[in-house]
């Protein structure tokens, strides 16, 4: 059987071959012992700096002081000789070369030898920790995570030292070729939770995956249509509580978001900050939680159905101030409603694309200039004013800012309910959504659990 022998030309062949004319891709002849070698790797995975030092001044150096005497031996003398201290690895098949080489390793080889010398030499620039900019922290640790998955594990790895915590590595992705990895306690995680997403993953036929919003469409249930079935977060107490919780953490390499599988409904009311204080104020705010959710679904479709159809329900002198209100609007209740509901999603779309500097200051000016504005061209009413923005500041209670803003859809069609069938029609809604939730299952697990497990013990 003959051994396969790598050759100098035929991989400067097979990687121009397959990185075409790209400026990054450097390939460097060199001499170790009385021996030519090759040493290949692409600039923009690799600090330059970092390369020279770690890698070409220790060949050179030893090369002038005749360190590399024995070197004639093959790589493996080099590596015990200058590579001892960092993470290298041997190939015998030129195939991984390429994407060896996206994943920052520098490649050494000798004409002729039948093994080549891969050098981790990755040393990318990256976002330092800062304080998370989606859930903010009053009482707490106040470090995020940041893009690279390795500083993101570290940071999970510090708050759990547990030698059972395990990271699994996957590449998921045809083209983008993104490192995702598997966080859980061994002997804790379900196994059959982790044998479906060990599934997924490895059969996953994305092409390409730059952030973890990418990976909540791959493990979406196909029930949870108005709901998230994964929960995000950028605080790693959050993540650490999920794991010592049993659940799986996700990480996708280039996303400060890790997901948790499985997430059920009460995850998204919670907050790590709710045990950091009194478990009564704790517990208040967590109720607190639930009822502006049920606030910012039910107050404007309440709204509509009361004036539209239930005016015995409100009380006189409110259904007088009401009515004197409504003197001069052109348009029914629901137009009204629906119209100014519109108006803040522009407003609060335009405010989250804008540059931070002004976004806000934008949004706030606008949603007072326009509702004075509306108000005293007679276009809505002020009472109308009053309940869209309090359904809208009762929608940002939630912890978790996706639930809030997949729950908007669900407000307009009860509204819509409210406006042709009264109280019957947002009570069906209400139902519906009871319905829906009770279907939902997360890997197997009711999306109500634990109040789906508190229900079946009441049964017994």
């Amino acid at each position: 059987m003959t051994t396969f022998r790598f050759r100098i030309d035929a991989i400067k062949q097979q990687l121009q071959r397959r990185f075409g004319q790209t400026t990054d891709l450097m390939l460097v002849p060199i001499r170790i012992g009385s021996r030519q070698g090759l040493l290949c790797y692409l600039t923009t995975m690799t600090n330059t700096t970092f390369l020279t030092e770690t890698v070409t001044t220790p060949l050179l150096q030893a090369y002038r002081q005749g360190g590399l005497a024995d070197a004639d031996r093959g790589l493996d003398a080099v590596r015990e000789l200058l590579f001892g201290g960092l993470t290298t690895r041997l190939l015998d098949d030129p195939q991984p070369l390429p994407v060896l080489l996206t994943q920052g390793y520098a490649g050494l080889l000798l004409d002729g030898e039948p093994l080549m010398l891969m050098i981790d030499v990755k040393e990318l620039e990256k976002r330092p920790i800062s304080e998370p900019t989606t859930q903010n922290v009053i009482k707490g640790p106040k470090e995020a995570f940041t893009e690279s998955a390795d500083t993101n594990m570290s940071l999970i790895r510090r708050r759990i030292l547990n030698e059972r915590l395990r990271f699994e590595k996957y590449v998921v992705g045809s083209q983008s070729q993104t490192p995702v990895y598997l966080a859980f306690v061994e002997g804790e995680a379900d196994e059959r939770v982790l044998r479906d997403i060990r599934d997924c993953l490895q059969g996953s036929s994305m092409v390409s995956l730059f952030d973890s919003g990418s990976m909540e469409q791959l493990f979406r249930s196909r029930r949870g249509l108005l709901f998230p079935t994964l929960y995000n977060s950028e605080r790693p107490d959050s993540i650490c509580s999920c794991l010592m919780d049993k659940r799986v953490a996700l990480i996708v390499n280039g996303s400060p978001f890790v997901l948790v599988v499985p997430a059920l409904f009460s995850d998204f009311f919670k907050s790590p900050e709710d045990d950091y204080q009194w478990f009564l104020l704790g517990s208040f705010i967590r109720v607190l939680r639930y009822l502006a959710f049920m606030l910012s679904l039910s107050l404007s479709a309440l709204y509509v159905a009361a004036t539209c159809y239930h005016q015995e329900l409100i009380p006189t002198l409110l259904l007088t101030s009401i009515a004197a209100q409504r003197i001069g609007i052109p348009f029914p209740a629901v137009v009204e409603m629906l119209l100014m509901e519109m108006t803040f999603e522009l407003l609060r779309e335009a405010g989250t694309r804008m540059p931070r500097l002004v976004g806000q200051s934008i949004s706030i000016a606008g949603a007072l200039v326009l509702g004075e504005a509306s108000v005293q061209a007679g276009i809505v009413s002020n009472i109308t004013v009053i309940v869209v923005a309090l359904t809208a500041i009762a929608g940002f209670v939630s912890p978790v800012y996706s639930f809030g803003a997949n729950i908007r859809l669900f407000r307009y069609a009860l509204i819509i309910l409210g406006s042709l069938f009264g109280l019957y029609g947002v009570i069906v809604g209400f139902a519906f959504l009871v319905v829906h939730l009770t279907r939902i299952e997360t890997f197997g697990i009711p999306y109500l659990s634990p109040l789906a497990r508190l229900g079946g013990r009441r049964s017994h």
